[in-house]
């Protein structure tokens, strides 16, 4: 079990460092929100309402 747990911090340390490590640009929650609720809204136009 400490074997398993001592891997999973090694990966989860691996994951973290390269996210930290990625030179790419991100995006902003603020993009994230408004491309959630277009998607949201086009998806009630489409729905019949009941």
């Amino acid at each position: 079990m400490a074997a398993e747990a001592n891997s999973y911090d090694e990966w989860f340390c691996a994951q973290v460092q390269a996210a930290l490590e990625d030179a790419r640009t991100g995006i902003s929650q603020v993009q994230v929100m408004q491309a959630a609720q277009a998607l949201i809204d086009a998806k009630r136009e489409v729905e019949p309402k009941s």
